[in-house]
């Protein structure tokens, strides 16, 4: 880190600014002493510059940086100096509007020859993207150019926000002739003025993933999402509708760069395809926008299967609502990888034991693959084993499920929910066509598509018209076995088929079948896996008041391949852009806590917002990792701290090869949780702008904290709208490490400030925090802290008097009890008080708002 010249904005990079900033802020840090710099002769740098083409007339210029002491950098080093600079734009905004570029150049003093940094270190110019102040265009034209006459363009300002633009854009496709589909490929014409665009894509047949690119839009994949940046900082999102009247939809690309919508029809009539457009100012309002005429479309269409077929009670039981949080919140444990391939009660007993030992109490076990009885043929692989009856195998469950799930009951009492696994058609090979199954339910063999995975060859399975009868009886039948939900794998295997007859009788009476069988037998306690096919996730938006199901929202990463664990996380995070507007919980996958990557997983699952699974072998845990992650609740479960709004990228347009640090960024009521990875092998310092961690725009100067994790460091900034990008903090990563900055806001009260930081001593211990308020009594001038707790440990209190950490006694009171003085002690941090909430903790102790809250009450006096 000493010898690395950082900057923000980012060189090599592009960086987007507000539509409010007033201003362009730079600055750079330098070492101290540069030895490592052999043109310096060590003497250390003493004068820097900013070279940019942020002028009228786009023109190179100069701006030179002053070294800068009072400058709100909240993590100065002392091995560090930092020079900073201002281009003024509020005057001429709609002159300077657009992308320019710029480099910084450094030398030791005046006398001394100027050095490019690009000469230093090989950095190349970054771009800067200043948001014009226009009003956005109500023709499509001016953000798409050489729409096809085919395609019929419809505004659909009624659906979305007044603010922005939303189209939806329609095309005829053919009707499907018996076993061949109905097809259509029309131009939407190329991105207008497009510097950078983003898409998700279908990277395999079960997964989303993000695609990034500069200018010429060119997909190798199809893609379900994409988002063009305009020069004048404007977002244009189109996302391509599925699973309606049986239509596939998707976007690709011409060697030109145009945008073209690929649709599939298997119903035996025309239809349309549709795709919804619209622009805003940023990425993620725009995504909003385009989502809301999108879920009107879906839902009015598949309203009338809901009222048909999904009691209402399953949605309005409070106390099933209540149980389908504890599934999603409890800390779970699934038995793939970490007991192989082949299960059997006694692995499944060493790896309940092994963490009860060590104080793991899980909520949630999920017994996955090789539970089931199957069938294989003499030389196929495992992947080809077919379902034959509904109880588990004799050969390793002699007692059947039922007995299996009795006694890890008995042994492990504390256990919430069992769940199986099993897949969409039954199993990896479908079903036995010479098994129990296969005799008392329609059969149907479809032929497969070549180039996917186990493609090619046919498959059978229980006909659609069948299905509805198929998973009430085995879902029945878990139920009555003591299983409490499911992970229903393979989904992809519905598009698998090659012909419309059979993907007309599959695709939408599966998704039908087991859905609601889910929520008639386990109240929607449901795993769905491989299931990022264009049909499944808008089958999501199937009713509003409905029980989400977890979603697997990322595919596997291999133990030895860092680059597959630093792109799994990536993944994930591009894709909750889009996932988080269906109802759906996203689910970004187990991993083993005792691995080179188990910090880096731990942390992005926290962040977010989804469930949490280990799968650790029997024995190998580490369980600081897996106390980081969770905590116990008062009536002593174990939960994970999920927080209020799901985590997903800050920054859209960077691909997973630029040398930037992925920023995951989850809000937690007025709490933002941003965590920082190093995708990369080799460590790497960076200036990272705390805007970048705000939630949304400020209206008035607020006083906000920054705690840092790994340091628990609390450093403080008061800041304005027009200078939310000045603060930044220099944050250096290790290969494949990562950071997690929590911000607060801070209360103020005379000379008086306070913020409750959440649990301590986990990652997303704000979020443990359900509700909080501040209140002045006005008897005594003393503060009152009400805080609602979730679940149990060390509360930490930010506390400042007159800009000086607060001493002397406090009055607390726990679970509504009395209220007793205490002795304040500090934690890492001077300002910070911690207190054990456990410890204080009784079974006689009303937690005042229900069996998994209690009510923290914090007296403070004022000087």
């Amino acid at each position: 880190m000493a010898s690395t010249i950082t900057c923000h904005p980012p060189l090599g990079s592009i960086h987007i600014l507000d539509l409010d900033v007033s201003l362009v802020q730079f600055v750079v840090g330098v070492p101290s002493a540069c030895a490592g710099f052999p043109n310096l002769n060590g003497d250390s740098i003493g004068d820097v510059s900013i070279w940019h083409n942020c002028t009228p007339t786009r023109e190179w210029s100069e701006l030179g940086l002053t070294e800068s002491t009072a400058f709100p950098l909240l993590d100065n080093r002392r091995d560090r100096k930092y020079f900073t600079g201002v281009i003024p734009m509020l005057a001429q905004a709609s002159k300077l509007a657009g992308l320019f570029n710029f480099t910084v150049r450094f030398r030791a003093n005046k006398d001394a020859p100027w050095l490019w940094i690009r000469d230093t270190d090989g950095s190349e110019d970054g771009e800067v993207v200043l948001p014009a102040r226009h009003t956005q265009s109500s023709s499509l034209s001016s953000y798409l150019a050489g729409i096809g006459n085919e395609v019929l363009v419809d505004p659909q300002a009624a659906n979305a926000p007044a603010t922005h633009p939303v189209w939806e854009l329609k095309t005829r496709i053919p009707a499907a002739h018996g076993q061949f589909s109905g097809f259509a490929l029309c131009s939407l014409g190329k991105p207008v003025e497009c510097i950078r665009w983003f898409a998700i894509v279908r990277h395999a047949a079960a997964w989303f993933g993000p695609r990034h690119g500069r200018e010429v839009f060119s997909l190798k994949e199809e893609g379900v999402m994409l988002s063009f940046l305009r020069r004048d900082g404007l977002h244009v999102v189109m996302i391509a509708v599925s699973g309606i009247e049986n239509v596939t939809t998707t976007f690709v690309s011409s060697e030109d760069g145009q945008v073209f919508i690929s649709s599939r029809n298997d119903e035996p009539e025309c239809v349309d395809a549709r795709v919804f457009v619209a622009v805003a100012n940023n990425c993620e309002e725009a995504i909003a926008a385009a989502m809301c005429p999108v879920r009107d479309f879906v839902q009015s269409h598949r309203s009338s299967i809901a009222d048909r077929h999904i009691p209402k009670t399953a949605s309005q039981n409070s106390d099933e609502a209540t149980r389908v949080e504890d599934w999603y919140d409890g800390f779970a444990y699934c038995t793939w990888n970490g007991l192989g391939q082949y299960l059997s009660p006694s692995k499944i007993f060493e790896a309940l034991t092994s963490l009860d030992e060590r104080g793991v109490r899980l909520t949630t076990l999920i017994i996955d693959d090789n539970w089931q009885s199957v069938q294989l043929a003499p030389g196929k692989s495992d992947f080809h084993r077919q379902w034959s009856d509904f109880e588990a195998n004799k050969e390793h469950f002699p007692g059947g499920l039922k007995e299996l799930i009795a006694t890890i009951r008995s042994r492990f009492p504390y256990i919430q929910f069992i769940a199986v696994w099993h897949g969409i058609f039954g199993h990896w090979g479908g079903i036995a066509p010479s098994g129990s199954i296969a005799k008392v339910y329609a059969m149907r063999t479809f032929k497969r598509r070549d180039g996917i995975f186990l493609g090619g060859g046919t498959m059978t399975t229980v006909q659609g018209t069948d299905a509805d009868r198929l998973y009430d009886d085995f879902y029945r039948f878990l139920a009555d076995a003591g299983v409490d939900g499911v992970k229903v794998d393979t989904q992809s295997f519905l598009d698998y088929a090659e012909h419309a007859n059979d993907r007309l009788d599959l695709i939408t009476a599966y998704q039908n079948a087991w859905r609601l069988a889910s929520l008639k037998y386990f109240g929607g306690r449901a795993i769905a896996c491989m299931a990022q096919t264009p049909q499944t996730v808008f089958y999501s938006f199937l009713k509003e008041d409905l029980l989400k199901p977890m979603v697997r929202v990322s595919d596997d990463f291999f133990p030895d391949d860092p680059n597959s664990h630093s792109w799994h996380i990536f993944c994930n995070a591009h894709n909750a852009l889009l996932m988080q507007h269906f109802y759906l919980l996203p689910d970004w996958d187990m991993f083993q806590t005792r691995h080179r990557f188990s910090r880096f997983h731990a942390a992005a699952r926290c962040v977010s917002g989804g469930p949490i699974y280990i799968t650790d072998v029997p024995g190998e845990h580490d369980i600081d990792i897996v106390e980081q992650m969770t905590a116990k609740t008062p009536d002593g479960r174990l939960v994970v701290l999920r927080t209020e709004q799901l985590g997903r990228t800050v920054e859209t347009y960077i691909g997973h090869s630029e040398t930037r640090f992925l920023q995951i960024r989850a809000t937690h009521h007025e709490v933002v949780i941003t965590a920082m990875f190093n995708l990369h092998g080799e460590a790497q310092t960076k200036l990272i702008s705390l805007g970048c961690l705000r939630s949304s725009p400020m209206r008035d100067e607020v006083c906000y904290l920054y705690h840092v994790y790994s340091s628990g460091r609390v450093l403080k900034h008061t800041t304005t709208p027009f200078d939310a990008d000045l603060a930044v903090m220099e944050i250096h990563l290790e290969a494949y490490a990562c950071e997690i900055i929590t911000r607060y806001s801070v209360h103020r009260f005379k000379h008086t400030d306070v913020a409750v930081l959440g649990l301590l001593g986990k990652m997303t211990g704000a979020a443990a925090a359900v509700s909080t308020t501040y209140t002045l009594l006005p008897e005594t001038s003393e503060i009152q802290v009400d805080v609602h707790l979730r679940a149990l440990g060390t509360l930490g209190v930010y506390l400042s008097t007159h800009g000086h950490p607060f001493s002397g006694p406090v009055k607390m009171s726990v679970g509504g009890g009395t209220v007793s003085e205490l002795e304040t002690l500090q934690s890492l941090d001077p300002f910070v008080l911690k207190f054990d909430i456990e410890d204080m903790w009784s079974d006689e102790s009303s937690s005042g708002k229900g069996r998994s809250q209690v009510l923290v009450t914090l007296i403070v006096p004022q000087s």
